[in-house]
């Protein structure tokens, strides 16, 4: 009945303006999500994940990192794609217009390149960042869960968020980081365990960070961070 739908709820291309029908992934068509929607590749920086070409510094780290000698919680960051064209375009309408089947999209396209970090760094267990409650039943579904669930790789949501908090897209850096402090707690023990932190945008890691020292102080070994898209400094 998906044809049905297409004919009674035309959607169209946010690249090409070509209209959805079928084969297609929501907010573009096969062509142009396959075109656009595609791993980032080059250096990232060892610290904080972000593009060393975007920010020179120095040899494996940006120069955001080596001028404020700031230190993460997170043992290491990944990520697919940068915050920008089709990748954006595709989570702002699955956090914003509540469009769930993106979610399935997404996860299908960033599963090997998931699973490949989640091998090589001998990853235990993933926790999606989690939607305080009043958060989730507003928007109606966690989209880091969804996206789990669309790559097909196993998940246990075992972080809490227990306090509603402003959204962190309208907050500073610094208001971010004040914003986050202790509003996350553990309900499963992660003593001795490797733990990847999944979350959909990294834009400062305040709040990833956040979730990495409450995992660190409950034992995890190592927390590494994989998120879509990154947003650069120039964002």
């Amino acid at each position: 009945m998906n044809w049905l739908l297409d004919l009674l709820f035309p959607e169209y291309c946010a690249a090409c303006g070509s209209f959805l029908f079928l084969n297609h992934h929501y907010i573009a068509c096969e062509e142009c999500w396959r075109r656009h929607f595609t791993p980032y590749r080059r250096k990232k920086c060892l610290s904080c994940g972000h593009p060393v070409e975007l920010l020179p510094g120095s040899g494996d780290y940006c120069k955001r990192c080596l001028t404020s000698g700031k230190v993460f919680e997170f043992d290491r960051v990944e990520f697919f794609a940068l915050y920008d064209g089709i990748v954006e375009i595709a989570l702002r309408a699955l956090k914003f217009e509540r469009k769930l089947p993106v979610a399935h999209s997404i996860g299908r396209t960033i599963a090997g390149h998931l699973k490949s970090f989640i091998l090589r760094n001998g990853v235990e267990v993933v926790i999606p960042v989690p939607l305080h409650k009043e958060s989730l039943r507003e928007r109606g579904f966690n989209q880091c869960e969804e996206i789990l669930k669309g790559s097909g790789i196993v998940f246990s949501p075992i972080l809490e968020k227990i306090y509603q908090t402003p959204r962190q897209s309208s907050l500073n850096e610094e208001e971010r980081e004040k914003n986050v402090k202790g509003v996350f707690r553990i309900t499963e023990k992660v003593k001795n365990k490797k733990v990847l932190v999944f979350d959909d945008i990294f834009t400062t890691g305040s709040t990833v960070n956040e979730i990495a020292k409450v995992l660190k102080e409950n034992g995890a070994t190592k927390v590494f961070v994989y998120t879509v898209a990154y947003t650069p400094v120039q964002r």
